[in-house]
C-alpha cells in the first residue's frame, strides 16, 4: 500500500511539473532567434499573399501570408499537428507602413437571415506576442470576426472583433520573459469603427505555451427582446469560458467572416501556434419586406499627393483621367468582392484595367472597361491595401505588387513604388458625405449613439466635432439632460430621468451647427 501510494504521489508530481515546465519554458516548437528581421536571401519574401502554402495544410483557411520573416510551416509536438505562425516587426514587404500578418481566412457566410453563421473551432498556444514599449501598441491578434456593413465607413472588409493576446512578464529571474498573455476583444461600437470607436475588454488571461481550446461563432439570430428583430452576434469561448457579445447595428451586417493565425506586431515578434483547426457555416436567406436601411456602399478615389479625384473615361480602352470635382457621378466607384480579390466599379460604365507594358493607354496605364463586375480576369482585379492610422487606401493590381499610381504627366499606371509615395495612396469618400466648397476637403462630422436603444447607459461619439453642447429631450419637448463636452465620447448613466420611450438629441458644434438624432430606452 505505501509502494502504491508513493508511486501515485511521484506520478502527480511528474505531471504537475510537466504542465508548468511546458506553460513557463522554451516550446520545442519555439523560435528563439535573436535575429527577427528578414533573411538577406528573401527566400520568404513571397510574391503574392497566398503563396506559399504547404500542401494539404493541417489548418483550415486559404493563407493570407504578410511577412517576409517566415513562411508557414508545421510542428509536432504534445501529441498534436500545429501550424506555425511566426511574424516580426517591420516583415510586411507588401507596405511598410501595414502590419505584418500571417492568417487563414475563411470562407464567409453571406446571408443574413436568422440561422445564418460561421463557426470555427481550434487549440491554439502563445508562445510570444508583440511588445512595443507601450500598452496601447503591445500585442499581437490571433482571431478575428469580420463583416462588410452597408451605409459606408471604415475599412471596406472591416473588422468586428478582434481577440488581441497582450504580454505579461514574470518576475525575478523571469522578469524579462513573457511567461502569459492578457487576452483582450477589441471591438466595435458602431459600424466601420476604428480608433476611438473601438473598446478593448478583457477576457482572460492564459499561460505561455498552454493549449487553450477556441471557439468562435459570428452569425445572425432573433432578437430575444423582440421577435420582429434580429441581432448580430460574435460569441467565443477561450478555455471554457463564455464570451458572448452582440455587434452593433445588426441591420447594416451583410455577412458573418473569421480569421485566425497570427496579426499585428509593433515591436518584437509573435509567434502563435494552432492545431485541431475545423470550421463550419450556414446561410439562410433574409426575408424582409420593409426597409432594407441604407445601402451607401459607393466612394470617391481623392488622391492624397493631389487632391484630385479618379474619374472614368467613359469609353472602353481609354485611360481613365484625374479631376478637382468628387461631385460628378463618374467619379464614383464601387469595391466589389471578386474572391480573394476586388474589382473597381464605376458608377457610369464598367470595371477597371490594369494593362500591362502594351495596354492601350500606354504601358501600364489604367483604362476603362465596360465589363460588369464581378470578374475574375487577371488585369482587371485589385488588393485593397487599407491603413487603418490614416485611414487611406493603396489599390494594388492582383498581386503584381504594382500599385494605382497618380503620375506626375497626369496619368493614372500602376507600378512598384513604397507606401511612403502618396501618390500611391488613396482616401475613399463616401458619397453620402459632403465635399465643402472651398478647398474640398471632407465634412464627415457626424453623432452617433451606442448601444441604441440602450438600456443603463448610451455614449455619444462626436466625429469631428468640438466643443458641442447637448440637450436631449423627452416626446413631450421636456429637457431631461444638459451637458457640454470637449472630447470625441461622451458616456451618460441613466439614473433614472430616461424611462422607457423615444427621446430627441440636439447636439450644438463650437461653429454652431446643429445634429439632431434619436435615441430609443428600452
Amino acid at each position: 500500500m505505501k509502494k502504491n501510494t508513493l508511486k501515485s504521489f511521484l506520478f502527480c508530481t511528474v505531471t504537475l511539473f510537466t504542465l508548468f515546465v511546458s506553460g513557463q519554458s522554451t516550446a520545442p516548437d519555439e523560435d528563439t532567434n535573436p535575429d527577427i528581421s528578414c533573411p538577406a536571401s528573401d527566400e520568404f519574401k513571397n510574391p503574392n499573399r497566398s503563396a506559399p502554402d504547404l500542401p494539404n495544410a493541417v489548418n483550415v483557411g486559404t493563407i493570407d501570408d504578410r511577412t517576409c520573416y517566415s513562411n508557414y510551416t508545421e510542428s509536432n509536438v504534445y501529441g498534436k499537428t500545429w501550424g506555425v505562425y511566426n511574424i516580426t516587426d517591420g516583415s510586411n514587404h507588401f507596405g511598410e507602413r501595414l502590419q505584418p500578418r500571417m492568417e487563414r481566412s475563411l470562407s464567409r457566410s453571406r446571408e443574413t437571415g436568422i440561422g445564418s453563421f460561421a463557426k470555427f473551432t481550434g487549440v491554439f498556444r502563445i508562445l510570444e506576442v508583440g511588445d512595443a514599449g507601450s500598452f496601447g501598441q503591445d500585442g499581437s491578434y490571433i482571431a478575428q470576426a469580420k463583416g462588410k456593413h452597408t451605409g459606408g465607413g471604415g475599412s471596406p472588409d472591416p473588422a468586428i472583433c478582434l481577440y488581441l493576446a497582450k504580454p505579461v512578464y514574470g518576475t525575478g529571474a523571469d522578469s524579462d520573459k513573457q511567461v502569459s498573455f492578457d487576452i483582450y476583444a477589441e471591438r466595435i461600437l458602431y459600424r466601420g469603427g476604428e480608433g476611438s470607436g473601438r473598446e478593448v475588454v478583457f477576457l482572460k488571461n492564459v499561460s505561455k505555451n498552454v493549449e487553450t481550446n477556441f471557439e468562435l461563432e459570428v452569425g445572425f439570430g432573433e432578437d430575444p427582446s423582440d421577435a420582429t428583430k434580429k441581432i448580430h452576434y460574435c460569441n467565443a469561448i477561450i478555455g471554457g469560458d463564455v464570451f458572448n457579445w452582440n455587434i452593433p447595428e445588426p441591420e447594416k451586417g451583410t455577412e458573418s467572416g473569421i480569421r485566425y493565425g497570427a496579426y499585428r506586431v509593433k515591436g518584437g515578434r509573435a509567434q502563435i501556434r494552432w492545431a485541431n483547426t475545423a470550421y463550419q457555416k450556414e446561410e439562410v436567406v433574409n426575408i424582409d419586406n420593409g426597409n432594407p436601411g441604407p445601402t451607401d456602399d459607393v466612394f470617391r478615389l481623392r488622391n492624397v499627393a493631389t487632391g484630385q479625384f479618379l474619374t472614368d473615361s467613359g469609353a472602353s480602352a481609354v485611360p481613365v483621367t484625374m479631376t478637382n470635382s468628387g461631385e460628378e457621378q463618374n467619379t464614383h466607384w464601387a469595391f466589389v468582392e471578386s474572391g480573394n480579390y476586388f474589382n473597381l466599379d464605376s458608377e457610369t460604365l464598367g470595371i477597371l484595367r490594369a494593362p500591362g507594358a502594351g495596354g492601350p493607354g500606354g504601358a501600364y496605364v489604367v483604362v476603362s472597361t465596360t465589363k460588369g463586375a464581378p470578374a475574375t480576369d487577371g488585369d482587371k482585379i485589385w488588393t485593397i491595401h487599407y491603413d487603418e492610422v490614416n485611414e487611406t487606401y493603396r489599390f494594388e493590381s492582383g498581386n503584381s505588387g504594382r500599385f494605382m499610381y497618380h503620375d506626375t504627366n497626369g496619368t493614372v499606371t500602376h507600378i512598384s513604388v513604397g507606401d511612403t509615395d502618396d501618390r500611391s495612396v488613396w482616401e475613399a469618400i463616401p458619397t453620402n458625405v459632403s465635399l465643402s466648397l472651398s478647398e474640398n476637403k471632407l465634412s464627415s462630422s457626424e453623432v452617433k449613439i451606442f448601444p441604441n436603444p440602450a438600456n443603463d447607459s448610451f455614449t455619444m461619439a462626436f466625429k469631428n466635432l468640438n466643443q458641442v453642447k447637448v440637450q436631449i429631450f423627452d416626446m413631450l419637448g421636456k429637457t431631461v439632460y444638459n451637458n457640454k463636452s470637449l472630447g470625441e465620447n461622451l458616456k451618460v448613466i441613466n439614473n433614472g430621468q430616461f424611462k422607457s420611450g423615444v427621446y430627441l438629441i440636439r447636439v450644438v458644434d463650437g461653429a454652431n451647427k446643429v445634429y439632431n438624432t434619436k435615441l430609443i430606452i428600452k
